[in-house]
């Protein structure tokens, strides 16, 4: 289901393009070649930028354990009792 709201999306965009692009050339068919060269390196350049990203390592996901050890640890949340203003017997 997420690939068809890609294709609309992507498809979109890529109409919306071929539309201007109709425009330009038709206006002004010299100039507009080297903009739309242009916008072809300029997305060939994200393609390639995307997959990079893409595929670069992430840090590793580490979850939690049933015991709740994940709450003991040097950063774990404040528990309500030890806020300021807070006695000790609550």
């Amino acid at each position: 289901m997420n690939f068809i709201w890609l294709f609309v999306v992507a498809g979109g965009a890529a109409l919306l393009g071929l539309a201007l692009a109709f425009g330009m050339i038709t206006q002004d068919p010299n100039r507009s070649l080297g903009a739309i060269v242009g916008a072809f390196v300029v997305a060939a350049l994200a393609f390639v930028g995307g997959l990079y990203v893409s595929r670069a390592p992430t840090a590793p996901i580490v979850a939690p354990d049933r015991q709740g050890t994940d709450e003991k640890l040097p950063a774990a949340p404040a528990q309500t009792s030890e806020l300021p203003g807070k006695s000790k017997g609550n």
